[in-house]
């Protein structure tokens, strides 16, 4: 007996390499675009997108991209056309998270038309669900969920029970997939103004609390950079912002995230792995 159980966990150890998978993708947040009024030169936001998108495309290993919102500084046709000219030439999957310095309806770009307008550009966002979710690979889902206002620019996020009704229904139909969500508002702050906090994030919290298959959440609107992971081992991304030389100040930063796991034995954190490596412009 102990003689097989010996042969037994040898195998287990050989077998651990081919059970473990990976994805990669990368992550921009508060790019903070302002359009060039020029035909033959950039702002210092565009050089950043540029960068970007070219830093990117000569990572083979990103599967997807994820804007986390505030893409622009300014909500108007002008800046989101900029942007759109420049993220339009990506090589493979992006998605957008709103933040809010996108889309508004008073006095900004309303999220109807902001979605279309999007959508033109981009098959893969939605027209008008601002929350949605796309399938990353056959083992995982990202999930994009807006926690900004409809009406007026506010710093504050807010994730509607709606939206948490929405979301959960995401969650009980694929329990055996891994879930990264994304979104502009963190719902623990990585640091300690106020004036940006997230209203009412415990139920959130308490939501993700009931579905270990949920491993990360990636969000921006901080401008900080900070990887917590809680008691629940759910790991929370603060993204720094790229905007670097745009009205809001920024890092010059992008992140590239890389999810190593054991489907087998998904229910289990420790078999989740996650890393995050910083590129800078």
């Amino acid at each position: 007996m102990k003689k097989l159980l010996a042969t037994l966990a040898i195998f287990l150890c050989m077998s651990a390499p081919v059970l473990a998978k990976s994805i990669e993708f990368a992550v921009v947040s508060d790019t903070h675009l302002i359009p060039s009024n020029s035909e033959t030169e950039f702002t210092e936001s565009e050089k950043n997108v540029i960068f970007t998108v070219q830093s990117i495309n000569a990572n083979k290993d990103i599967k997807f991209v994820v804007f986390l919102g505030d893409m622009i500084e300014k909500s108007n046709l002008n800046s989101l056309e900029s942007f759109m000219n420049i993220v339009q030439h990506l090589d493979k999957p992006y998605y957008f998270a709103y933040g809010n310095h996108d889309a508004y309806q008073a006095g900004g770009i309303p999220k109807e038309d902001f979605g279309a307008f999007v959508h033109e550009y981009n098959k893969r966002q939605p027209k008008e669900d601002t929350s949605f979710y796309f399938k990353a690979n056959k083992d995982c889902y990202g999930l994009v969920v807006d926690g900004s206002s409809y009406f007026v620019s506010g710093r504050h996020g807010r994730f509607l029970p709606e939206v948490l009704t929405e979301i959960e229904k995401l969650f009980k139909c694929k329990k055996n997939n891994l879930i990264f969500i994304f979104q502009h508002f963190p719902l623990i702050p990585p640091n300690d103004i106020e004036t940006l906090y997230t209203f009412e994030a415990d139920r959130y919290l308490d939501l993700l609390k009931k579905y270990p298959n949920v491993v990360l959440v990636a969000s921006g609107h901080y401008h900080y950079k900070k990887l917590i992971v809680d008691e629940n081992g759910l790991y929370h991304i603060s993204v720094p912002a790229l905007g670097k030389g745009s009205a809001a100040a920024g890092n010059g930063v992008y992140q590239v995230v890389n999810v190593t796991y054991d489907k087998k034995f998904l229910k289990k954190p420790e078999n989740v792995k996650i890393d995050v490596k910083d590129v800078k412009y």
